[in-house]
């Protein structure tokens, strides 16, 4: 499920979060409608949340591939 960390790495660099969506491949979207609906919820608290687990997905693959 790379979609999830690309989407969310994009939107931490200062990517909108159509132009990311719209850079993935066609239905993608469906597999990251949760992550999707928590970037754009208006409370700024959640969509912080929704960018850290993305980022801490990220980092926790790094840390597995690196241990190896």
């Amino acid at each position: 499920m790379w979609e999830r960390s690309f989407v969310a790495v994009s939107v931490l660099i200062g990517a909108s979060i159509e132009e990311t969506t719209a850079s993935l491949p066609e239905g993608s979207q469906h597999r990251i409608a949760d992550l999707l609906t928590t970037l754009r919820d208006p409370r700024r608290a959640v969509r912080a949340q929704g960018l850290a687990t993305g980022a801490q997905e990220v980092a926790f693959a790094i840390g597995e591939i690196t241990l190896r």
